[in-house]
């Protein structure tokens, strides 16, 4: 779920979730196996995306309390 969609950030990294997934599975040496028992661990969390010039994209796991207040300073959600 985009808690953001408008944003000009989240419409430019919408398609690119594959090639950052790809990038991780590629630091695991091509393969990932992802237990059901670490995705559960996962609910009520968010990830918050930035383009960082000269860096690349940074990624951060936040409570899902930040990310919609993240989103909402943004202009993503109504107050």
């Amino acid at each position: 779920m985009e808690l953001n969609p408008n944003h000009p950030v989240t419409r430019e990294s919408h398609d690119l979730w594959h090639k950052v997934a790809a990038l991780l599975v590629m630091q695991e040496g091509g393969h990932v196996t992802i237990p059901e028992s670490e995705i559960r661990k996962l609910e009520g969390q968010a990830i918050t995306i930035k383009f960082v010039d000269g860096v690349g994209i940074e990624l951060n796991l936040v409570s899902m309390a930040e990310g919609e207040r993240l989103a909402r300073e943004a202009g993503g959600l109504p107050y």
